[in-house]
């Protein structure tokens, strides 16, 4: 998609491996330890399983004496050097706090793809979890730090045992009471997205050094089993003496198959493999993190990044700017088959895109303008000239998934939406949402005649060319931008939108400064990506809820505070059935939708990348469409694209 990821929707998809973390992606104080003393006890006749993997309404698909996972190839060769390219700077190893900027790749994927969690699988590069996913099935996770699980019929409780072979790479042991050091510091100085992930634990216990067992409140969201299991489990005695509400400025012990062999604060990190990872023959663990050495490079911003990749600098690029993609891949090691383009499709939930509206802003507070700073912006005409006609128009906050509204809602929704029918907008239970359809010219009269109706009936009006309200006032707000390369997608939205007579202008800052303006919610409008899961968790009461709406850092960046959506909000968590989780998902898609927090914008159903020839892969369709984790340095391929490229270069 054309829009950059920032640390807040990186966070967001990597929390929930913790694909809904940096890394965005959060986050309100909901601080557990007043109640991290209660226990609730399971009842007696409720039967305890043991197992190794756990999934969310469902089954694991994998056996307990799995070998491996299915799209690995077991036998890829370890080894060999490659180069990645970053944008912008870093200056903190700590992904788990909003302060500083984190280096990438200690968590979750070495290349972040648009539109998905990247590397699915990834069980983490420095710091790993009790669980480790599959690319290739939803909200699933496989026993790799704990060698088996036990749960009760009725939920209330997870217990995890330990590996006792499992260590950090200094040799230290990794015990349970690393696990609950973890759980209680990333709840009590981590970034608020992990007080709203884990507010349904009650408490947590250690039973001897192998062996933990997070307790839960009733009523906790269905995804917290799974949600605790993948909890990055971090050195206590690293940590000890250090402030972890800090940016952390050393390199970081941790337990994964790769450890920070150098780097230049801000600028480069070197990764080198492990060769004593205590996982590394393990089933959830062959067949990857297969390269040897990782350097990634940190770029001014995206175009040099993009001119460092074509110069050999850097193996391979995810491409999320449309233009780039249509028309910056044509040179020489394209056309000589050392670089390969590949289009690959995935089958995800896609979420949404869109121009968020902040209400706590007053020009924002009427739905009504909102609805018509939405029905003025011209998606066909964009596409047609920004996008290449490479995207289609989103129309739900769960995209590409069968959570998606569509047509009326049906009986089973209305049971849901009528307890808040006076509330609601009248047009949610007589017609379908949609949004407006132009010819592409760029002539949208029609719409923006829609738009000045909407916003009159709103008590605004054009006098001497300009949408004022009673007192004269002129409509008026700033869209703040992270990257220069998007002006030119929101430019045009500008114009169009001073053709109503509002006075709208463009801010542009540096990627540090504006996380700082999110978190703090100091903007009028912006960009902001909104990723979903096949099954979504606690990170939509994130999202959208009363709670986040007030908490500085949190995702619930337009200010969504609305009992319904709170509701069902809670019927989503706690759906029992996937029949009865898509009716709650699509009465609060509808919600959300008619209320127009945000304009959507596009989306797609296709990775763009782009890569020296120098790669083996497994060549397994999955889910996730690409798992880099899998691919290693193919020795012939790389040494021949290698020295082909360090000729053309001379």
């Amino acid at each position: 998609m054309d829009k950059w990821l920032s640390k807040r929707e990186l966070l967001h998809r990597s929390l929930s491996l913790w694909e809904r973390v940096g890394a965005r992606g959060a986050r309100m104080a909901l601080i557990l330890l007043s109640c991290l003393s209660f226990a609730p006890i399971a009842h007696a006749d409720s039967p305890v399983t043991t197992a190794t993997g756990i999934t969310i309404l469902g089954t694991p698909a994998l056996p307990p004496d799995f070998k491996h996972f299915p799209y690995v190839n077991p036998d890829a060769p370890k080894g060999g050097d490659i180069r990645l390219a970053a944008v912008g700077t870093y200056d903190n190893f700590n992904p788990f706090i909003l302060r500083g900027r984190a280096v990438a790749g200690l968590v979750g994927a070495w290349v972040i793809l648009p539109g998905g969690s990247g590397s699915g699988a990834s069980i983490g590069h420095v710091w790993e979890s009790l669980l480790a996913g599959s690319s290739d099935e939803a909200a699933t996770g496989y026993c790799h730090i704990c060698s088996t699980l036990e749960t009760p019929a009725d939920g209330s409780w997870i217990a995890f045992n330990l590996r006792p072979e499992a260590h950090f790479s200094d040799g230290v042991p990794l015990t349970s009471e690393d696990v609950a050091w973890s759980f209680h510091t990333l709840i009590a100085k981590g970034s608020p997205a992990f007080h709203i992930q884990l507010a349904g634990v009650a408490s947590v216990e250690t039973d001897g050094p192998h062996r933990i067992v997070f307790h839960f409140k009733p009523g906790r969201d269905r995804t917290l089993p799974l949600l605790v299991g993948e909890l990055p489990v971090l050195p206590e005695h690293f940590f000890k003496g250090r402030d972890f509400s800090q940016p952390l400025t050393v390199a970081p012990i941790g337990s994964g198959p790769y450890k920070v062999a150098s780097f230049e604060l801000g600028r480069s990190v070197v990764f080198e493999r492990d060769p004593n990872w205590w996982a590394r023959d393990e089933p959830t663990a062959i067949g990857t993190n297969n390269f040897g050495r990782v350097r990634v490079d940190y770029y001014r911003d995206a175009s040099v990044a993009l001119e460092a990749f074509k110069a050999g600098e850097a193996d391979i690029r995810a491409e999320n700017i449309s233009k780039n993609w249509a028309r910056a891949y044509d040179f020489p090691a394209v056309r000589d088959g050392l670089v390969i383009k590949a289009d690959v499709h995935y089958h995800l939930p896609s979420g949404i895109q869109g121009w968020v509206m902040n209400t706590r802003r007053a020009v924002f507070h009427d739905p009504l303008v909102r609805k018509a700073i939405g029905w003025a912006y011209d998606f066909q005409w964009a596409n047609k000239n920004l996008f290449f006609d490479s995207y289609t128009r989103t129309l739900s906050y769960f995209d590409n998934s069968d959570l998606a509204s569509s047509g009326l809602p049906g009986p089973d929704e209305l049971k849901l939406l009528d307890p808040f029918r006076a509330e609601l907008p009248p047009d949610l239970f007589t017609q379908p949402f949609t949004l407006p359809i132009t010819d592409g010219s760029g002539h949208n009269r029609k719409e923006l005649m829609t738009s000045l109706a909407l916003l009159e009936k709103a008590g605004w009006h054009v006098h001497d060319m300009k949408l004022v309200d009673a007192k004269g006032q002129q409509m008026r707000f700033t869209i703040l931008l992270d990257d220069p390369s998007f002006e030119r997608v929101a430019l045009p939205y500008v114009q169009t939108l001073k053709h109503l007579g509002i006075a709208v202008d463009v801010r542009t800052v540096d990627p540090a400064q504006f996380q700082r303006l999110t978190d703090d919610f100091d903007f009028d409008m912006t960009m902001i990506v909104i990723p979903q899961n096949e099954i979504p968790g606690t990170a939509l009461a994130d999202d959208f809820s009363c709670a986040a709406a007030k908490e500085p850092g949190s995702n619930n960046l337009a200010g969504v505070c609305d009992p319904a959506v709170d509701a069902l909000i809670g019927k989503v968590l706690t759906a029992s059935n996937r029949a009865e989780l898509r009716v709650a998902a699509r009465a609060l898609d509808r919600v959300l939708l008619w209320r127009w927090y945000l304009v959507p914008a596009w989306g797609n159903e296709v990775f763009h990348i782009a890569y020296w020839n120098r790669f083996g892969q497994p060549g397994i369709p999955i889910r996730d469409g690409v798992d880099f984790d899998t691919w290693w340095v193919d020795a012939a391929t790389a040494k021949a694209t290698d020295a082909a490229r360090a000729k053309a270069g001379g």
